[in-house]
């Protein structure tokens, strides 16, 4: 878990300079982009699964966390939506360079 969110952090870091990235870094960057895609399957999963108490509908972490957020307000899902707001506000939107990971909850 901790790894996974390490390489989300590096890969977010190369999402901000991809403009500036030579030949070599590029090399090094979509590599590493791509064993973030897969560990972030994985962590969707396993510790998704369990952290949820579900079986995934969706491949990546994050579609799993938006599916959640986008309860809020309908049906509110209660304390799933609340784990995926708490993760996405607190380990993904704060170094995603756009602003935000994961979409907003609808107001």
């Amino acid at each position: 878990m901790f790894f996974t969110w390490g390489i989300y952090l590096s890969v977010m870091n190369l999402m901000r300079a991809k403009k500036q990235l030579t030949l070599a870094a590029k090399c090094f960057a979509y590599p590493l982009a791509l064993i973030g895609v897969l560990m972030d399957v994985v962590l969707n999963l396993t510790i998704g699964t369990l952290l949820f108490l579900e079986l995934p509908k969706h491949l990546m972490f994050t579609a799993r966390l938006q599916s959640h957020l986008d309860e809020i307000g309908e049906k509110n899902d209660g304390w799933r939506s609340n784990i995926a707001l708490w993760i996405c506000s607190n380990l993904l939107d704060p170094f995603d360079s756009r602003g935000y990971h994961c979409k907003k909850p609808k107001d």
